[in-house]
């Protein structure tokens, strides 16, 4: 069978995928698997293509059968015009710590009041083979910027403690603390573009019987 490998560095977005996959039956690989250590450089001014950039450095190490799967998120805050968008973690220019993201974040918008708040989550997957191009799927999650983090967090994702989803009542953080069963009929926008990607003809052929697709 193809090895299917998502392609990040980043232990809590690799283990919040493997659930999703795992729950449909599928096998998914990390590089650490092959022996790989790679760091890709995300030079791309879009997710589209920040993506892909993973996607295909990846490859290029794998086994020629390997479906690699890369992500890219950004977070679009509407009060400050979209920012940070792709640059999350270099924000400031420098790559930033978690809590110097979140900092910063509640300090650029001390003064924008509630309900002016609004804010959305989007990710891109890029999925690449030796056999057809690129193909992508996106997710979006809507929800609020809160005025002071909440405990619930995990390391490398930041807004997780400060991003409200107003028709959950919890946190991103909050969100992924609750049973899987909950998080799979409540998918955020990762699980979004998973969720399409599974319904794609890129896994017509794998076996996903205990899948409710």
């Amino acid at each position: 069978m193809k090895s299917i490998v998502y392609a990040t560095t980043n232990p809590g977005k690799f283990s919040e995928v493997k659930q999703i996959f795992s729950h449909h039956s599928l096998e998914l690989k990390s590089h650490t698997d092959f022996g790989i250590d790679i760091d890709v450089e995300e030079t791309g001014d879009t997710l589209e293509q920040n993506a892909k950039i993973k996607a295909e450095a990846y490859l290029k190490l794998l086994p020629s059968d390997s479906i690699v799967i890369a992500d890219d998120t950004g977070v679009e805050i509407d009060a400050l015009g979209g920012e940070p968008g792709i640059r999350v973690r270099r924000w400031k220019g420098y790559k930033m710590s978690d809590e110097e993201i979140i900092d910063y974040c509640l300090e650029r918008m001390k003064d924008t009041p509630l309900g002016m708040r609004d804010a959305q989550f989007r990710t891109v997957l890029a999925v690449a083979n030796s056999d057809s191009k690129v193909t992508y799927f996106d997710g979006i999650l809507r929800g609020e910027i809160l005025t002071k983090p909440r405990p619930a967090r995990r390391d490398g994702m930041p807004f997780w403690p400060i991003f409200y989803i107003p028709n959950l009542s919890m946190t991103l953080g909050e969100f992924h603390a609750t049973p899987l069963d909950f998080q799979l009929q409540n998918p955020t926008h990762r699980e979004l573009a998973v969720l399409k990607l599974l319904k794609s003809s890129i896994f017509t052929h794998f076996d996903k019987s205990k899948s409710p697709i």
